[in-house]
């Protein structure tokens, strides 16, 4: 276990899949959490669970594509916990176009789900870590951002520009004590990742068909890329920053998959 005792982590896209992961796996560490989700839909039982390991807890349901709201989400959840020692950048959906056929709407709203959120939380937090002497912020890119595969444009292009972002502000805020690292994870079994399996004639196949490209033949856990952003928040390791880390299996290393995607 990390050790975040006394840490302050808000959390977005908290009320299922990594996020939740994320939200749990830093309050069993010792955090208090302030937390978002689009809806209210799973945060009973993330709050609970919070409350459960002893730790402060401040949830708010928030379309963080209105970015109005997400300021005063940001604010609020500032102002709860009396400060921030870390903002996870979670929140996130995929966008299936191709670069021919992706409109400028799709686009936008591509990037508002996956972009411009993080960005403005960034921009919140920064302040705050400054007075307190510093923090972290961790974006959740993706292997997109490396690897891809057709049709898949827009999100690709998103979760390479939180790469970006994490860049500049490790060089732009280093001074200020303010580090930042992007997470790459490979498909994570989530809710999310399921439903898509569930959308096949037969998902047990086309789930062992998709997981055999991976060379763990088997897709990552929430709880495995939970536990890796803990260790960045904890500050175990203080000189890592604007890294991205690779959570794939090892799936980026390769120059083809054995039987095409």
């Amino acid at each position: 276990m990390s050790n975040l005792h006394g840490k302050k982590v808000i959390v977005t896209g908290a009320t299922s899949g990594i996020g939740q992961a994320i939200a749990l796996r830093c309050a069993a560490d010792g955090a208090d959490v302030a937390y978002c989700g689009l809806t209210e839909h799973g945060s009973a039982e993330t709050t609970a669970a919070i409350e459960r390991a002893g730790r402060r807890v401040f949830f708010k349901a928030v379309d963080l594509t209105d970015l109005d709201a997400a300021r005063r989400f940001g604010q609020e959840a500032i102002d709860m916990l009396g400060g921030v020692d870390a903002l996870v950048n979670n929140a996130g959906a995929n966008t299936w176009h191709s670069v021919e056929n992706c409109t400028w709407e799709q686009m936008d709203n591509c990037l508002r789900v996956n972009f411009y959120h993080a960005w403005v939380l960034s921009q919140m937090c920064i302040p705050s870590m400054r007075a307190a002497g510093g923090g972290v912020i961790v974006n959740m890119s993706s292997v997109n951002a490396v690897g891809t595969l057709p049709g898949v444009f827009p999100y690709n292009m998103a979760k390479t520009m939180l790469v970006s972002l994490t860049r500049s502000i490790a060089i732009e805020h280093g001074r200020d004590n303010i580090r930042s690292v992007a997470i790459q994870p490979g498909t994570t079994l989530t809710a999310l990742a399921e439903a898509y399996f569930n959308s096949f004639p037969d998902p047990d196949v086309e789930r062992r068909r998709f997981a055999s490209h991976y060379p763990l033949n088997r897709f990552a856990k929430p709880e495995e890329i939970a536990a890796t952003v803990a260790h960045v928040v904890s500050g175990e390791n203080g000189f890592m920053s604007g890294n991205t880390i690779m959570i794939d299996s090892g799936i980026t290393n390769l120059l083809e998959t054995p039987n095409g995607w």
